[in-house]
């Protein structure tokens, strides 16, 4: 049977004997009684009434004479409004031309159906099996006909899909293949001219069977997993082919979706395409390939660093060594001979890398006269003998060109990491490759041709564990809610009372100790964590001057990520919005470098504070960025002038001087000065003598939980 018959089939077999059944009563019932009319009439009724399926007289005429109400509804009528309407004016002329076979059929008194598209006037088009035959005396009218109808569009548009779909599949030359979650095949199809294989052999087998075990691991398991979760992929490999060899395939996987719209399992397609497979290797060769020496590229580098990473953080590898390799002398070569030398040069160069160090490693060319060697499994001693064979090997190339002499050595800086260290450090690609840097820099300032280890006591290292150690406590400090708040008090100078507090962040470590910021400020900052303190600071604050009217006015401090962040100046703007009073009580320090780094940002961040009524201060002024075109755009309430300045103006009179001038500029533009690190009386009086209003320091009070003044 037919795919076009089997739907047919499934779809109407059922209906058609009840319409058969009923259609037989009705005829049946009418003829019974010849001698009660009115009584058949009844009764005929009563049957249109109760079928379902489209029914009706016709005259030979083409009037129809009776219809129930699916007839009525299928040709977009009501019921009682079909009968004495003409076929025509119900099926349109297209239609009755189309019908007319069978109807002339069925007055010929031979039953015949038809499959057809109706449009008619008072609906939409639709697709239906329409049966006639002989009416007899049912109608009472000699030349009638029986007219049924079965509306069969859904299962025409199906049908159409599966022949597009079957037909499409088959324009393609692949095999494709229904995959269940236990990755065994459910279902296979053959299409075009792909290779046919056995699918007995191959229904309920393992995706490994079919591509092969090592495709299967390497290649397609991770994507046909992806699948099963919706994500579809593209690959290449080269699979079985169906003639004990394998050949290359394009393969693509995606998720097969049941009738709920749930995953049911996977569709993998494979699709022969050499010619395709084959560009796409050259692509991908090229992608990872130096152009000019064959060798790796930084990208290529990169990834098989980071594989080695991972295997020594499984413990699938002891570890490994890297060398970072840069020429000295390179710029000499370049600018006497010319690019062509030194291109001829480096394509030396990295024939000799190649042949030392390629057996059991990576060679790349990163960039410039930059190269690296990735050494799998080496230890210190094997990683310190391999740079020496290099240094001497290249310091021994010549290179004759137009006449001339060439020579170039090389500085080799090396990082040997065991899994160990490995997992201690938590060490990424860039990390590696920064300390193996730093080390060939260090043998490059001290005269060149140098291998210079980087060691594990390196003040480098130390200062990454630092730093590491910094982001961890605040990322749990901010997962345990246990940052919290502190306050310093900014004061008159010339009559101490306290005119607000900066608020500062503090975090509370075991047994409530609390613990200075210190290098976790400037730690968080580096690794994008400050956008969440900010946040977690100012909510704070706001939550406290909102439900404490004794508190303020304060002075919060925002760092560089968050002056360019429009979702914090988003809601920002919405709390002051619900409560307008807070803005007064308000005052906002940007860093002076801060501001630097995005002066458009933070114009428009000043600019809306302004706006708002909230006062904004420029805290550690005094770096000597800013102008006074600068400071004017800005529109500041406040300069505070930069600890390290006014330690010292006492006994420095440089950097008395330096005071003084902003004393001048902050008065022309209008603008007051706060000092900060103000630890001494005598200080104190000097800024004061000098113009300063404000100051803030030890001397009038260390940072405190936050209070009311």
């Amino acid at each position: 049977m037919s795919l076009d018959a089997a739907v047919h089939a499934a779809s109407c077999r059922e209906e058609r004997l009840l319409t058969d059944s009923a259609r037989n009563t009705l005829l049946a019932s009418s003829a019974s009684d010849p001698e009660d009319p009115a009584g058949a009439d009844a009764r005929l009724d009563d049957l249109l009434r109760l079928l379902p399926q489209p029914f009706a007289f016709v005259s030979g005429t083409g009037v129809v004479l009776r219809a129930n109400a699916g007839f009525a509804e299928l040709f977009g009528l009501g019921l009682g409004c079909a009968a004495g309407r003409s076929l025509a004016d119900l099926v349109g002329e297209a239609g009755l031309h189309r019908l007319r076979p069978v109807l002339e059929a069925a007055r010929a008194g031979v039953p015949a159906r038809t499959e057809t598209w109706l449009a008619p006037p008072h609906a939409e088009p639709c697709f239906a099996e329409v049966a006639c035959r002989p009416a007899g005396r049912a109608a009472g009218v000699e030349g009638a006909v029986v007219v049924l109808a079965h509306d069969l569009t859904e299962q025409a548009q199906v049908r159409a899909r599966l022949r597009f779909a079957e037909q499409a599949f088959a324009a393609l030359s692949g095999r494709a293949y229904l995959i269940g979650p236990d990755l065994r095949i459910r279902a296979g199809l053959c299409a075009g001219g792909a290779r046919q294989r056995s699918q007995a052999d191959e229904a309920g087998a393992h995706v490994a069977d079919l591509v092969g075990r090592a495709v299967f691991d390497n290649v397609l398991e991770a994507p046909l997993r992806k699948a099963l979760a919706g994500r579809p992929a593209r690959l290449y490999a080269l699979v079985p082919d169906g003639d004990d060899g394998a050949g290359d395939a394009e393969i693509h996987v995606g998720p097969f979706v049941g009738e709920d719209d749930a995953i049911e399992g996977a569709l993998l397609v494979l699709r022969s395409d050499e010619l395709a497979c084959q560009r796409t290797r050259e692509l991908e060769r090229l992608a990872m390939e130096d152009p000019l020496t064959g060798l790796a590229n930084r990208r290529a580098f990169q990834k098989s660093l980071e594989e080695e990473l991972t295997k020594a953080r499984t413990g699938i590898s002891e570890g490994f060594a890297l060398l970072a390799i840069d020429l000295d002398d390179f710029k000499a070569l370049n600018d006497r001979g010319g690019h062509a030398a030194g291109d001829a040069m480096l394509c030396r160069i990295a024939a000799q890398l190649g042949a030392l160090a390629a057996e059991r490693g990576c060679v790349a060319r990163l960039g410039g006269d930059e190269f690296a060697v990735l050494r799998y499994g080496a230890d210190q001693d094997e990683a310190n003998r391999l740079a020496r064979s290099i240094v001497e090997a290249l310091e021994a190339i010549r290179l004759e060109w137009d006449g001339a002499l060439f020579r170039v050595g090389c500085s080799i800086g090396v990082a040997v990491l065991d899994r160990q260290f490995v997992r201690t450090m938590n060490a990424t690609a860039k990390d590696v490759l920064h300390w193996a840097d730093q080390a060939c820099l260090t043998g490059k300032a001290t005269g060149g041709g140098q291998v210079r280890q980087f060691q594990v006591g390196d003040p480098l290292l130390a200062a990454r564990r630092d730093d590491l150690a910094n982001v961890a406590t605040v990322e749990q400090a901010l997962a345990d809610d246990r940052l919290t708040l502190f306050a310093m008090p900014v004061v008159d100078l010339a009559t101490g009372t306290p005119v607000m507090d900066e608020i500062l962040l503090r975090v509370r470590g075991e047994g409530e100790r609390i613990l200075r910021p210190g290098g976790m400020i400037a730690s968080a900052e580096r690794h994008g964590l400050m956008r969440r303190i900010d946040h977690w600071v100012i909510d704070g604050v706001l939550d406290r001057l909102t439900g404490e009217p004794g508190l303020g006015p304060v002075s919060v401090n925002l760092s560089a990520q968050t002056i360019g962040d429009p979702l914090f100046l988003e809601t920002l703007q919405a709390r002051l919005a619900l409560n307008p009073r807070l803005a007064a009580r308000l005052c906002f320090e940007l860093a002076e470098t801060a501001v630097a780094r995005d002066t458009v940002a933070a114009a428009t961040l000043v600019a809306t504070l302004k706006d708002h009524g909230c006062r904004v201060a420029m805290d550690d002024f005094g770096g000597g960025w800013s102008t006074s075109a600068h400071l004017r755009q800005l529109q500041l309430d406040w300069l505070k002038i930069d600890g390290s300045i006014v330690r010292t103006i006492a006994s420095d009179p440089v950097q008395h001087a330096v005071v003084k001038g902003i004393v001048c500029v902050a008065r022309e533009l209008g603008i007051d000065l706060i000092a900060e690190h103000v630890e001494d009386p005598d200080t104190a009086d000097m800024l004061q003598d000098l113009g300063v209003a404000m100051g803030q320091g030890f001397l009038f009070g260390e940072p405190a939980p936050w209070r009311a003044l």
